[in-house]
């Protein structure tokens, strides 16, 4: 059938139309727009309307790549806790005297919850089981890279006790604990001039 001049303005118009955003464009988007949600508001606050509105996308758009909010939460746990405990092992890696590897160490972990979806304090009493679950999932492994590098402090002799993970594992949700207080009281400064001594009494434990 021969193109009238109504076809070639129809073709001109699709072709001159935004393309189509990628999938994994959009899920980065909301993820973002996310992650910015919660470093102004706690999680229960924070509504699917507003992260589309600020991803630029829509709320169709958001549950064809997360089920609900809780979903989307989960996700940037993931990322959030994946990249605490790959900066932990590129620093413990990396860090020549032990001292060092302690104190970026607990820097990366404190640092971690500023504004992340690892707060504890801005998830609150929304965060379900599911989410407590991960949360603590990740706790864990961190944990496992924290014993590790004082496994390795024990064997230098520059800790006296040999660690065990009960240990770590609570002294680790008691930073987070100080963090995520201090986070909430706007008192980030004063958090970061503690890590000194947070540091010193992390050594004392297994002197």
């Amino acid at each position: 059938m021969a193109r009238t001049p109504e076809h070639e303005a129809g073709g001109a118009a699709r072709r001159r139309g935004r393309p189509a955003i990628a999938a994994d464009v959009q899920r980065r988007r909301l993820l973002d727009a996310a992650r910015q949600a919660l470093r102004q508001s706690d999680f229960g606050s924070v509504r699917v309307t507003e992260v589309v509105r600020a991803a630029g996308m829509s709320s169709r758009s958001f549950y064809e790549h997360f089920s609900s909010k809780e979903d989307l939460l989960l996700e940037l746990i993931h990322e959030a806790g994946r990249e605490l405990v790959a900066e932990l092992e590129t620093i413990f890696a990396r860090a020549e005297r032990p001292d060092e590897r302690v104190d970026r160490g607990l820097e990366a972990y404190l640092a971690a919850f500023a504004g992340t979806p690892l707060d504890f304090e801005k998830l609150g009493e929304s965060a379900s089981v599911r989410v407590q679950k991960v949360l603590r999932e990740y706790v864990r492994a961190v944990g496992v890279c924290v014993e590790r590098e004082l496994e390795r402090a024990w064997r230098e002799g520059v800790i006296q006790r040999q660690p065990d993970s009960l240990t770590v594992e609570v002294l680790l949700l008691g930073l987070l604990g100080i963090a995520s207080r201090y986070l909430a009281e706007g008192r980030a400064e004063e958090l970061a001039s503690l890590r000194p001594r947070l540091r010193d009494f992390l050594l004392r434990v297994w002197s």
